[in-house]
């Protein structure tokens, strides 16, 4: 049984020293962002790696979605699966004109409101049958233009636009 015994506290020892390592590279590698400090009201927002975002490298130019892959001290590598020929491109932080990053509450209005358009388009749809054969179907049609219009809400909430030296900083820190 002795020699059971001592396997298994060896396996324990070198378990708990991978685990220890772990959490020790994990606070050692801490991960870098970029923020964006709004100049007007002093607020910061964080971007962290893997987060997606749009951006604008010049004024004339149309906003790009893309995904941080990782940081450098003035620039940071950009995943843009909509382009075709240059997919992981390095940025520098003076290069990107604008940012648009959504909310969380942008995020949720959006899915709310993508039920609410296909609850109130279903409203109109089915009016005959959920108002019978008292011919009240107009009332019901009505109803359900008025969910699809409220549902519409959301998607004309764009998120604010931060404009480098205009309205923010772009910083990378650690």
């Amino acid at each position: 049984m002795a020699p059971k015994t001592t396997a298994m506290k060896t396996i324990y020892i070198k378990l708990s020293f991978c685990c220890l390592f772990l959490l020790c590279l994990t606070f050692v590698a801490q991960a870098q962002e970029l923020q964006i400090k709004n100049t007007k009201n002093g607020k910061v927002r964080k971007l962290k790696a893997n987060q997606t975002f749009s951006f604008k490298l010049s004024e004339d130019d149309d906003y790009k979605k893309g995904k941080i892959q990782s940081f450098t001290d003035s620039s940071i590598v950009i995943f843009t699966p909509e382009e075709d020929d240059i997919q992981l491109r390095e940025v520098k932080l003076s290069e990107i004109y604008a940012i648009k990053k959504m909310s969380c509450l942008h995020k949720v209005g959006y899915a709310a409101g993508a039920v609410l358009i296909v609850g109130g388009v279903g409203t109109i749809l089915e009016a005959p049958s959920i108002a019978g054969d008292d011919g009240s179907d107009w009332l019901v049609r009505g109803a359900g233009l008025v969910v699809t219009a409220v549902g519409l809400v959301p998607y004309l909430i764009k998120p604010k636009e931060f404009v480098q030296g205009k309205n923010a900083e772009f910083t990378v820190v650690k």
